[in-house]
């Protein structure tokens, strides 16, 4: 008989270590025989890389890999697929964020679908249904695009499971991959390398998923502690940093990797980028990086890529 396929989950902490070993317990809770997690710490503060440290003594899956700074979501992951890759020959890497926690069949039906299903492996990307962790109603079953306007909307969202999910393995086609859980073959990473780091974080999903077959396996096989009600939970609006990388990456992202038409430009400048200053922006300074993240996106450089100006003015009263 054959060994178990090695699979590498990839997980990004950054002062964030009850998460991360809530969903390293939840992983190795799967018993998968062959399972191999890598976290990529994005320049902890040394109490969580002490108790990473420990972790990694008792769970002997687990391998840590600090870089001593924040990398961004993109330079992270590509430096923990790396290092799976290179030092561990992994044949599936599953990216997964470390807020969240996986059913004990994830990994089994994961593989299933891409060797029961005729998947491509130099082209697939494979999901699920991904839920609240305060309930079992949907966060994401896919993203598409909403028509004209390229707001990327999640599909199904709000919906309990239950409704949607079907036994078995049954996929659902997606126009794009979510970053949050992407599973996937070595294959892949040969054909198409790894992810852009022009982006650091936010539409780095979108952009690795692009013109790539993107399924979801039918059933909830990931918990995403997020609110079901409030966004991220503690927050309801975004940083003048987070704001400035939004709005430059969903420009660079549709103006010069998806080349969206004229018209829609002109409808994602006009309106479609409003609704996030609706939704996020709740200051000045944040408004400020809004603005700059526009320009920035609109005459790109690679070198800016994962930086925020410094406003010239301070905020009025």
């Amino acid at each position: 008989m054959s060994p178990a396929p090695k699979v590498a989950v990839i997980l990004i902490n950054r002062d964030g270590y009850a998460l991360t070993e809530a969903c390293v317990q939840s992983l190795v809770e799967t018993r998968y025989p062959n399972l191999l997690i890598v976290v990529t710490d994005n320049g902890s503060k040394q109490a969580d890389l002490d108790k990473l440290a420990q972790l990694a003594q008792r769970e002997k899956t687990v391998r840590i890999h600090p870089l001593g700074y924040n990398a961004g979501f993109t330079k992270a992951n590509n430096a923990g697929m790396e290092v799976a890759l290179r030092d561990h020959h992994a044949d599936y890497l599953w990216i997964l964020n470390n807020d969240t926690e996986v059913r004990k069949d994830a990994v089994e039906l994961s593989l299933r679908a891409c060797s029961e299903c005729n998947l491509d492996p130099r082209e697939t990307l494979v999901s699920s249904i991904i839920t609240y962790a305060d309930n079992d109603n949907i966060w994401c079953n896919g993203l598409r695009d909403l028509p004209w306007a390229n707001f990327p909307k999640s599909v199904d969202k709000g919906l309990p499971a239950a409704e949607v999910a079907r036994p078995g393995i049954e996929l659902k086609a997606a126009e794009y991959s979510v970053g949050c859980s992407m599973f996937f073959s070595h294959e892949f990473v040969k054909a198409h390398g790894f992810m852009n780091e022009e982006f650091f974080i936010y539409y780095d999903d979108l952009d690795y998923s692009l013109g790539r077959k993107n399924v979801f396996i039918q059933q909830p096989l990931v918990k995403h502690k997020i609110s079901s009600t409030a966004g991220v939970k503690g927050s309801t609006r975004y940083t003048p940093f987070q704001s400035f990388l939004f709005a430059k990456n969903g420009v660079h992202f549709y103006f010069h990797k998806k080349k969206i038409p004229a018209y829609e430009k002109l409808i994602y400048l006009g309106f479609t980028t409003w609704v996030f200053v609706l939704l996020y922006v709740r200051d000045w300074p944040t408004l400020q990086g809004h603005l700059q993240g526009l320009r920035a996106g609109l005459f790109w450089d690679p070198a800016a890529a994962g930086t925020c100006p410094t406003p010239s003015k301070k905020p009025g009263p």
